[in-house]
């Protein structure tokens, strides 16, 4: 083989890679869902929320909770199931306003895979679930709030491959009913939760 075809093999051999590697997310109209996702918007469809952080955000999204999202919600708003589960963790009994580290009134589902599904912050008595429930995605699942350490009221939800207790170790997700947004939310953007 001669050098030029050598280097045209090369060539046509990376951009076939790169072809294949990048996903067309088409245009932003709300017909272009991640259809691979496993998780819808943990809101009910039509509502849309400000994501306030999204992964590896300095703010507190950094180590154990790297991969994790806020939504910026004011105390009351109804949390939905972001994926189908059972109801294994229920803490609801944290004030609004103590801002103590561990004090977060949460709510946390086992999918069927073992992962878990932690929804965080909730306002004081706002788990509307009982332990062992099954869950659907957008069912019921609480209303935000602003229980242990925050700068306001939001949710908090983040997925885990295990449950010991309050810093398990994140990993990353997605959402398919809403806007294409590799790779993942972006903080300060609204995103609408689409029909799945």
């Amino acid at each position: 083989m001669q050098m030029s075809d050598f280097r045209k093999t090369v060539v046509v051999a990376l951009l076939l890679g790169l072809s294949l590697s990048c996903k067309n997310t088409g245009p932003d109209d709300g017909n272009s869902l991640l259809t691979d996702a496993k998780y819808v918007l943990p809101y009910p469809v039509g509502m849309t929320y400000t994501c306030s952080q999204g992964f590896n955000s300095p703010i507190s999204h950094t180590g154990t909770f790297r991969y994790s999202v806020d939504f910026t919600m004011t105390r009351g708003t109804l949390v939905t199931a972001a994926r189908s589960g059972r109801v294994v963790y229920i803490v609801e009994g944290f004030s609004d306003n103590d801002q103590l580290p561990g004090d977060e009134n949460v709510v946390i589902v086992m999918h069927e895979d073992s992962t878990y599904g932690r929804y965080a912050h909730l306002t004081l008595n706002g788990a509307l679930v009982v332990g062992n429930q099954i869950l659907m995605p957008g069912d019921t699942v609480g209303l935000s709030g602003s229980s242990g350490t925050n700068g306001g009221p939001h949710l908090h939800f983040d997925v885990t491959a295990t449950f010991e207790g309050r810093s398990d170790q994140t990993i990353p997700f997605d959402f398919k009913n809403t806007r294409a947004h590799p790779p993942g939310l972006e903080q300060g953007v609204a995103y609408t939760a689409y029909p799945y």
